[in-house]
């Protein structure tokens, strides 16, 4: 085994599959789960503040036109709040489950800390988050937590580790690409909408750039701003997982401790600066991305084998 990088990685993957069900992973694994979670609660009422500025506007506008300058004021004043405290609260949650939920990774794969993490939280606030000891295994195994990487026992580490940091990309991905596409479609519908209810009532051009586009412009700049940052960090998650699975296949040139060293570093910051999946989309897809994953992870496992063959 080539031991690079300041890391040498497990022997086998039998070392990940045991770790990542200890205690001290389910505690970092629930706490980074809950932070996230806090993060989107943060998107939601974000968007939530614009969704009924978007549905009242056009019904404002019809029934009240003098009106819309009060709309207008209101969606701005939403989008200063929703970009000053909200954002700050949503980038300080995001910030801290990314540096915890390496911290899981680092555990699980045995790999000593690199980059210092200034939103690490302080393992207090890490335990406070997860909850007492004596329930952790509970709460895993109703959240289905338990064996959360999915790796032969007897692969060689490096590509244990490989494998689950490419799942980590390959999962993401998959997520943002349909979150991206669902918002993507939103949105235009919406704007179809507009427009179609703007035809029929028959309003004139000054109330409807005043009391429905106006008051929609910070609605449709976060949107806008949403997907193009779905569709960045797609592209990038994309190509972290091709390069850790053409690694996994190469033949002349194995996995070293230095890659495993780099691609985690890169996963921290798509982690950190990823736009958050909804609730509702991650359990939607969870069923049926996790069984791509692990038929994904056995075909890696094979590949891996005859490799070393």
């Amino acid at each position: 085994m080539v031991v690079t990088g300041n890391y040498t990685p497990p022997k086998t993957g039998a070392t990940l599959l045991r770790r990542q069900n200890e205690l001290v992973a389910l505690r970092l694994l629930i706490a980074q789960r809950r932070l996230y979670s806090r993060a989107k609660r943060c998107v939601a009422l974000r968007w939530c503040g614009m969704l009924i500025i978007g549905l009242a506007a056009p019904i404002v506008a019809v029934i009240c036109p003098q009106s819309s300058v009060m709309i207008g004021s209101i969606a701005g004043a939403w989008l200063f709040l929703g970009r000053t405290l909200l954002l700050h609260l949503q980038t300080e949650n995001t910030e801290q489950a990314a540096a915890v939920q390496e911290q899981f990774d680092l555990y699980v794969y045995d790999m000593p800390a690199g980059t210092s993490r200034p939103k690490l939280p302080p393992l207090e606030d890490i335990s406070l988050v997860a909850g007492p000891d004596s329930e952790l295994v509970t709460v895993a195994k109703q959240e289905e937590l338990l064996n959360w990487y999915e790796v032969a026992k007897d692969d060689l580490g490096e590509v244990a580790v490989a494998t689950a940091q490419r799942s980590n990309a390959a999962y993401s991905y998959r997520l943002l690409k349909i979150t991206g596409g669902i918002w993507a479609t939103v949105a235009a519908l919406w704007v179809a909408a507009l427009i179609v209810i703007c035809i029929v009532t028959g309003l004139t051009l000054a109330i409807f750039l005043l009391g429905v586009v106006l008051p929609l412009l910070p609605a449709f700049l976060d949107v806008t701003d949403y997907i193009i940052g779905i569709m960045r960090s797609t592209s990038d998650r994309k190509a972290l997982y091709q390069e850790i699975e053409s690694k996994i296949a190469n033949k002349d040139d194995g996995i070293t401790g230095e890659n495993l060293r780099i691609w985690q570093e890169a996963l921290f910051e798509l982690r950190r600066d990823t736009p958050a999946v909804p609730d509702f989309i991650y359990k939607l897809h969870r069923q049926k991305s996790e069984v791509a994953m692990s038929t994904a992870a056995v075909q890696l496992s094979k590949s891996a084998r005859q490799v070393n063959e």
